[in-house]
Order: C-alpha cells, then sequence, then structure tokens
C-alpha cells in the first residue's frame, strides 16, 4: 500500500523511538511540541517522535512500532495508523485524458502554503477548531497548482439531532465493551468518538466539475478507517452536516446515507443570547460553556461575541437586537439580515456512513426502522420537459448567394488583373441537403472556418434570416416541432446576481443549473455577469441556458474560449443534463477535439466544404478520427 512511500519516512530516527521487531513495547505520549509543519511527541520514559503538524496523535495516547516498521497509536478498537503517513494515488479523467492525483496527508512546505492559499481564498482566513486533519489531493503536472484541493476531517460535536436519532438504537461491537443501549446523554459524553465528522471540503475553482470532491471522500473515508483516531477511539461512523448538500449531495455517491437535518438554533438562540450577554464578563473568562459541551462551546462564544459586537458598534438596544432574533431569518430586512445572519445557525442536511461491517450493518437497519428516505432529492432540482414531438428534418435544402458586384477603381483592377467577373462572385451552400434530427439527439455541426457552420445552425433553430443577407435565397423544405421552444446560448442581460438571473425559477433550480455549468463558488452566486471573468462568463451563459424550460439548446462556437479541462467539465456536464432531461442540442465548433469525447454526440455533421457536407454517427467519426491520425503519423 505504501510501497512507493519515501523510506525516511517510515524509519524512527537517530535519537527517537527504537524498538526491535522482536520487541513492541507501547508507550504514553507525555507532551507535544509544535516547529515550523512538523509536530514533535516527547514520550514518557524520555524518547521522541516527529510527525507531521496535522497528526491526530495527542497527549497521553498510547503508541507503538510494529513489526513492519509502522508507528501505531493504540485504541479501545484497534490500532490507528500514524505513520507512514496516509499517500494514494488516483486519477480523474476527462475525455480521453487522465489527470494523476495524489491524495495525502501534508508533510512540506509547499504542500503547507498551497493548502493554507486554498483555505485563504475559500475561508477568508477561518480555521477549523479542535482535532482536525486536511487531506490534499496533489498532482505533479508543472502547469497546474500543486494542490488542486482538499478534504479535511475534524471531531464531532455532541449535538446533531438527526444522528442522534439514528445512533438511538442497541448497538454493540462484538468482542469489545464498546456499544450502547440507547444513544442518551450517557452515551453521546462517552462514544461520541467514535464519530468523524467531514468538516470542509474545497476543489479550486477551475478543476470543479471533474469529480474530484467525489474522490476526495472516498479517501476521507479510508484514511478514516485507518488512521483517524481521538480519544484512543478509532471511528466506527463518518458524518458530514453542510448547507450545499441541500443542492449539491456529492456524497450520496460515495455511499453516504441521508439521515435528516440539523435542528439549528433559530427555536432556541434568543434565549442563549440574552443568557450569555448578561454574563459576557464570565464567558470570557471561560466560566461558562466549559470544553466538555463537546464542541458546541466555540460556536457559542463565537455568537455571543459577535452580538456583543453589533450591540457596541450600532447601538441597538439589547432588548430590540434580542428580540429580532425571533423572527423568521426570511422577514429580516437587508439591514438586519448583514447584523445577525452569522449568528443564526439553519437546519441543515446530514449523511452518515457506518465504517465497519458491523456499523453499517446498523445504520441501514436504523435508517429502515426509521423510514427515512435513500435521498433528500424526491426529484431533479430541474423541473421536467416535454421533448420536441416530431424530428427537425431538411429536405434538399440550399442556400444560394448572389452579391452584386461594386465597382470602383481598386475593384476594377481587381477584376482586371485576377479576371473574376460577377458570376464569380455567386455561389451556393449545403446544395439539396437532407438531414434528419431525432429528439433528444445531440448533434455537433464541425469543420473549419467559413464553411457555413453558423449559418447550418441558424437554419436548423429555425431562423435562417437571422444571418442570411437580403441577396440570399433559400430552397427545400424545413420542418419543426410544434412544441419546440428554443435557448440560445447567449450573454446575460441584467443587473442581478447569478442567483436571480435566470428568471421565475426556484433557487435550487438556479444553483443546479449553475453548479452543473462548473460555477459552485458560493462567493460567485452573489456576483452580476459583468463581475466575471471570460470564462466564468461563458460558464454562466451554459448555466442560463441549463436553467431554461427549453426543449431545444443552441450554442454556436461552443467552448471556443475555454481551456481543455474547463471546456471537458462544461461538455461532461452540459451533456448528463440534456441526456436527462431529453433535451436536443445542436451545438457548432470549429475546435470540437479537445472536448469530443466528453460530448460522445449522437450525430456529427462535418462541413468538409460548403459544397461537401457528411453526416455520421459517433462510432463512425471516431473511427474516422482515429484514420486522420494514423495518416498524419504516416501509418496509412
Amino acid at each position: 500500500m505504501y510501497s512507493d512511500y519515501p523510506k525516511k519516512e517510515t524509519r524512527i530516527r537517530k535519537k527517537e523511538l527504537l524498538i526491535t521487531k522482536e520487541k513492541a513495547t507501547s508507550l504514553i505520549v507525555k507532551s507535544v511540541v509544535y516547529k515550523d509543519i512538523k509536530k514533535y511527541y516527547y514520550l514518557a520514559e524520555g524518547s521522541k517522535i516527529e510527525t507531521h503538524r496535522f497528526s491526530c496523535l495527542g497527549r497521553h495516547d498510547k503508541v507503538v512500532v510494529s513489526s513492519d516498521n509502522e508507528l501505531l497509536a493504540t485504541c479501545l478498537n484497534g490500532n490507528a495508523i500514524v505513520k507512514p503517513l496516509y499517500r494514494e494515488m488516483d486519477n480523474v479523467r476527462f475525455g480521453e485524458k487522465i489527470l494523476p492525483i495524489t491524495i495525502k496527508e501534508i508533510d512540506t512546505e509547499e504542500e503547507l502554503q498551497g493548502f493554507l492559499q486554498l483555505e485563504q481564498y475559500h475561508y477568508r482566513g477561518k480555521s477549523l477548531h479542535g482535532r482536525k486533519v486536511p487531506l490534499i489531493a496533489t498532482t505533479n503536472d508543472p502547469l497546474l497548482p500543486l494542490v488542486i484541493g482538499y478534504i479535511e476531517l475534524a471531531s464531532s460535536f455532541i449535538m446533531n439531532k438527526p444522528r442522534n436519532a439514528l445512533l438511538n438504537g442497541r448497538f454493540y461491537v462484538d468482542n469489545s465493551n464498546i456499544g450502547w443501549e440507547l444513544w442518551n446523554k450517557e452515551a453521546a459524553t462517552k462514544w461520541t468518538n467514535l464519530i468523524v465528522r467531514i468538516a470542509r471540503t474545497v476543489v479550486s475553482p477551475e478543476y470543479r466539475g471533474l469529480g474530484i470532491s467525489r474522490l476526495l471522500v472516498r479517501h476521507a473515508i479510508s484514511y478514516a478507517r485507518n488512521h483517524w483516531f481521538i480519544g484512543r477511539m478509532k471511528p466506527l461512523f463518518i458524518e458530514i452536516t453542510a448547507d450545499m448538500l441541500r443542492y449539491v449531495p456529492f456524497v450520496e455517491s460515495c455511499g453516504m446515507h441521508y439521515i435528516g437535518e440539523t435542528e439549528g438554533n433559530l427555536h432556541r438562540v434568543q434565549k442563549d443570547m440574552e443568557y450569555l450577554l448578561k454574563n459576557y464578563s464570565r464567558v470570557k473568562n471561560r466560566e461558562i460553556l466549559r470544553e466538555e459541551s463537546g464542541g458546541i462551546v466555540d460556536q457559542q462564544v463565537t455568537y455571543v461575541t459577535m452580538l456583543k459586537k453589533v450591540e457596541d458598534t450600532t447601538g441597538i438596544d439589547r432588548n430590540d437586537l434580542l428580540s429580532l432574533l425571533v423572527q423568521s431569518p426570511e422577514s429580516l430586512s437587508d439591514t438586519n439580515w448583514a447584523l445577525l445572519h452569522k449568528i443564526l445557525r439553519l437546519p441543515k442536511p446530514t449523511y452518515l456512513l457506518g465504517l465497519s461491517g458491523e456499523s453499517e450493518e446498523f445504520v441501514v437497519n436504523r435508517l429502515k426502522q426509521l423510514q427515512k428516505p435513500a435521498s433528500q432529492f424526491k426529484q431533479s432540482p430541474l423541473p421536467a420537459r416535454t421533448q420536441i414531438e416530431g424530428n427537425i428534418t431538411l429536405e434538399n435544402y440550399s442556400v444560394r448567394f448572389d452579391i452584386e458586384l461594386t465597382r470602383t477603381n481598386f475593384t476594377r483592377k481587381i477584376q482586371q488583373s485576377f479576371g473574376v467577373n460577377k458570376d464569380m462572385l455567386s455561389n451556393s451552400l449545403f446544395k439539396d441537403l437532407c438531414l434528419t434530427i431525432e429528439p433528444g439527439e445531440i448533434v455537433l455541426i464541425c469543420g473549419p472556418s467559413g464553411v457555413g457552420k453558423t449559418m447550418l445552425l441558424s437554419i436548423l433553430m429555425n431562423n435562417p434570416k437571422k444571418v442570411l443577407p437580403p441577396f440570399c435565397r433559400v430552397e427545400g423544405v424545413l420542418r419543426y416541432p410544434d412544441n419546440a421552444r428554443i435557448s440560445v446560448l447567449s450573454p446575460i442581460h441584467t443587473s442581478k446576481p447569478l442567483v436571480n438571473a435566470f428568471g421565475n425559477v426556484s433557487l435550487e433550480h438556479a444553483l443546479h443549473a449553475l453548479n452543473t455549468s462548473g460555477l459552485s463558488e458560493a462567493h460567485l452566486y452573489l456576483k452580476k455577469f459583468s463581475d466575471l471573468s471570460n470564462g466564468q462568463r461563458y460558464r454562466a451563459m451554459v448555466a442560463k441556458l441549463i436553467a431554461s424550460n427549453s426543449n431545444i439548446w443552441i450554442a454556436d462556437e461552443f467552448c471556443a474560449t475555454l481551456d481543455p479541462i474547463t471546456a471537458n467539465i462544461v461538455t461532461r456536464n452540459l451533456r448528463k443534463c440534456a441526456k436527462h432531461l431529453g433535451v436536443t442540442a445542436l451545438i457548432a465548433a470549429a475546435n470540437w477535439s479537445e472536448f469530443i469525447d466528453e460530448l460522445k454526440p449522437d450525430k456529427i455533421i462535418h462541413i468538409r466544404s460548403p459544397w461537401d457536407v457528411r453526416v455520421f454517427n459517433w462510432i463512425e467519426f471516431k473511427a474516422a478520427i482515429c484514420n486522420s491520425a494514423a495518416i498524419s503519423r504516416g501509418q496509412l
């Protein structure tokens, strides 16, 4: 498993713990010292251990070196690996390309800085409290950032309503003293360390949509099983609670179960804050809110500190301020919401997974007993739509240009020198073209620039007059379904924030469209279209297309301004969404080679020249691409 890991990471150095393979003595950690990116543990008998700064090992923990030189922490329910550090190779695929990724614990200064920069970008310096371990996703590609994502595991809070309800049944681990009859206050106090929490999942904005979040969750589960421990307990359950799961439940595909929503603090925040404000000096001195509150202590201290600051800086009477806390958050004015929203904790979806066979079986059985739904979503966040009722067909379709010659001194010289006459300015496109596009097909129109891709796309969207000048003549038959509803990839002309830029749709609808297009940064939801970069604007245009209630999507110059990775992300998600909804997608592109393997079009209309149009299916086109590549390499 760790064969490719540097041997120096598994070696106990000179003056450190030295134990032979024949003798494995359990020793106790006496003290801990942090220095740079390292953490040093001094053991009771005087030896020293070095690990990375986020190691789970703490004071009073017992350690042992195994026969194969692994450094282990002795727990009530087995041994947890301290060294070697977690390091696993994985990859993500986009199109036919593979991006190798390493998921690992942080052990270099460069990795630490990459993690901190990503944390700063997303959370503006807000670090987690308590014990935590980040696993980073790194790549050796010299043209990409070293750290492109991370997932952070942390100790769990005692209070979590849906989890407490789920665990409130008889559970015992075979051949151990671990277990409970009911999950009451005594059991929660004793056994909460059997639960580890996914506290944060972050992917660099440019690489969202490749499935890196799901990859990180899978590795977090693997890490939790073998490496995480706290209070001399290895975890038997892993959970995650987050608002974003209401809109992007990516953990479902990793096997995690939806178990309900947390309680939030709306029902008690006014009472809590009133008491804590009256005793603020005692709160600051830690006379109230003791550490055994199970993690909620830091939140309560933060909330009352924020509220005291609001009181001091605004001059609002305390009673008036407290009265606002009993109002529904939706009823607060924008000003009051800005003052108080960080103190209000709304209900959040919670997911949980058993980390052993016994604990997972317990979770599944309890979900059945409690009659919990398999998912929090009863249906797709995007509204269902009816496919086009019938084919789009072209029969013997031709376009002829009859351009008038404008005579000037220069044009006369050109005519005389090059033999150009009026007839040479006239030409035909798509002469007698016959074409059928079926409902739900994804169609790619490709070919070099200037051969008529945009014109054909305009014809297929039943609007040839939009691009054809008056001196053009159109012949042939175009048949279009009566229930066709068309949306065209185009700029967003509104000054509203992106979450409000798609018309009369629900928040879930808008966020699903934005996430699908690759705009899953929360702060981007609040920006206007004009505030975005060119690449972000393109993805917002794709989101508008997805959010529409249309059954035909039209996109010209598809992904022309995007880098290859982003183009593949956008293409993958657009195809998935189009197929799920039964939408007919008509796409034109000159530079299609970067994203063609993600698009997998049902039909390819390849315009080799204005008078030479060929129609392929996906298998035929893939074969043509391979033959073309072989010819260019001189193999055919």
